[in-house]
């Protein structure tokens, strides 16, 4: 399988070259499409840009846990066709099945705009029950928009529509803007939701997240986390395409990753929606890299 190799590519030293597949701890790929964007372009350029501040990336997380000891191999980006979305979703869909038929290493993904999720979701598919765990201001489940069944308004609508993924095992937090076709779409196929609104209401909001999660596990065989930064207010990740705001602070997503139990199902990720030229200081890219950083610490723990 071909991938296009990024120039960058430190993440704290953690990068290592000399490894394969099979012998990695952690697998990263970069997926630069923004072919399903409705409103402002430059997600294209999150992976390079989050890979070239990765050189600063600290070695310890934000609970001084050092995950330097984990093998990471960064496989670069897959080769995207920016006028021609349907060879590249299925370009996604075959590079991260042979991932995941050649590794048992948690994999994470940069995107990119969030149609890029999918794909990678499809690929799992193939391989059995999925699971899937939504970080994002939107709910994702338009059937078209912007003339298009393959945009960032409907991954996970087409997701839902898989064979493997059953309604009942999908989980949306965050959320805080809404559609009345949305609305009806959650209702009758029974999907999880922790709004925005009743985070900030449950005193026990970590504890129900859990309960939630845990009763995924249960029924499938992979659970895909998928979290897009427009989930964060704009006050904490301005360098996103569709922001909205009153949603989470970086501490809070952090906590809520954190609180995402240890399960051998839970292997792959993907953080997308971060829009460079759109992201005054580099705050948004910044805060990529800490929920990268929380994840490898995440798995880190899970290696001892």
């Amino acid at each position: 399988m071909r991938f296009q190799k990024d120039k960058f590519g430190t993440f704290g030293g953690l990068l290592n070259k000399n490894i394969s597949l099979q012998d990695s701890d952690v697998i990263i790929q970069g997926i630069p499409y923004e072919g399903g964007t409705s409103d402002k372009k430059g997600t294209a350029l999150a992976p390079s840009s989050i890979r070239s501040i990765s050189q600063d990336m600290q070695i310890l997380s934000r609970r001084g846990i050092n995950f330097t000891k984990l093998k990471l191999l960064d496989v670069g980006d897959v080769d995207v066709f920016p006028l021609d979305g349907s060879t590249t979703r299925k370009n996604i869909e075959n590079s991260f099945l042979h991932l995941l038929n050649n590794s048992n290493s948690p994999i994470i993904t940069l995107g990119g705009d969030h149609s890029i999720s999918y794909p990678l979701i499809k690929a799992l598919n193939q391989k059995g029950k999925v699971g899937i765990i939504w970080f994002d201001a939107h709910r994702d489940l338009l059937d078209e928009l912007i003339n298009s069944r393959y945009s960032h308004g409907t991954p996970l609508r087409r997701s839902v529509e898989l064979e493997n993924v059953n309604s009942s095992n999908v989980f949306l937090i965050g959320t805080r803007y809404f559609t009345e076709e949305e609305e009806n779409f959650i209702k009758k196929n029974e999907i999880k939701e922790l709004k925005m609104i009743d985070i900030e209401k449950v005193n026990n909001i970590y504890e129900e997240f859990r309960k939630i999660i845990t009763k995924i596990i249960n029924e499938v065989d992979f659970i895909h986390v998928s979290i897009d930064v427009d989930v964060l207010d704009p006050a904490h990740a301005p360098g996103t395409g569709t922001p909205v705001g009153g949603g989470m602070t970086t501490s809070m997503l952090m906590n809520f990753i954190w609180e995402i139990p240890m399960s051998e199902k839970i292997r792959t990720f993907d953080i997308v929606e971060v829009s460079p030229p759109n992201d005054a200081s580099s705050i948004t890219i910044k805060t990529a890299l800490g929920i990268l950083s929380e994840i490898l610490a995440k798995i880190s723990i899970k290696k001892e």
